[in-house]
């Protein structure tokens, strides 16, 4: 499974890895895991098809995603973490199902032109001019994570920025439609695991 790997100190990531690793690694890890340990690993973006067969079968994709569109599924993912995790601001090339199965997230979801509004401006802040269009691993570490969390997550930030977008509370058994290039940020919220599993399709 790939689980990327993060430092924290005042709450900006500083450090930042990705690895393959064997699931019992991550099960191990979240067995013990404190809230206050500044190591996080994050399963995150991993091919359901990496899982073995017995979790494999307890994920079928749903009908719905295989009548939509023209029933072509790009990719699923699943998402493993322990709460709180954190995933930055960005826009997905393909329409995407979202379904926790288990804990709870929250999904921020901003229209494709409030959400490249706000990516110039952190851009502009960083003086860079990176593509919106594939994201790596700079929204996952230092000042741009860190900017971008206070822009969509902080009272100030929504209010400085103007942001009127809309908020989902995912509880275990919902699932969350996102359209084709609708910028949005995730994070878990509570205490123990949370699980995500997602399907892009086309």
């Amino acid at each position: 499974m790939t689980s990327p790997e993060f430092g924290s100190k005042d709450g900006v990531a500083v450090d930042f890895q990705r690895a393959e690793a064997p699931l019992s690694i991550f099960l191990s890890w979240a067995a013990q895991v404190k809230v206050s340990d500044p190591q996080r690993l994050y399963i995150a973006q991993a091919p359901v098809d990496m899982l073995p067969h017995a979790l494999r079968n307890d994920l079928p994709t749903p009908e719905l995603v295989l009548k939509a569109g023209k029933g072509d599924i790009y990719d699923a993912n699943i998402w493993l973490g322990v709460a709180p995790t954190y995933t930055p601001l960005h826009r997905d090339p393909n329409p995407n199902l979202y379904l926790q199965f288990a804990g709870r997230k929250v999904v921020r979801l901003l229209d494709p032109d409030a959400g490249q509004s706000v990516f110039a401006a952190v851009q502009a802040a960083l003086q860079k001019d990176a593509s919106s269009r594939f994201r790596g691993e700079d929204m996952m570490r230092g000042p741009e994570r860190s900017i971008l969390e206070k822009k969509i997550w902080t009272d100030e930030g929504v209010e400085a920025t103007r942001l009127d977008g809309f908020e989902a509370m995912l509880e275990p058994g919902e699932a969350l439609f996102i359209p084709n290039g609708w910028w949005h940020s995730v994070k878990s919220i509570g205490e123990g695991c949370t699980g995500s599993v997602n399907w892009w399709f086309r």
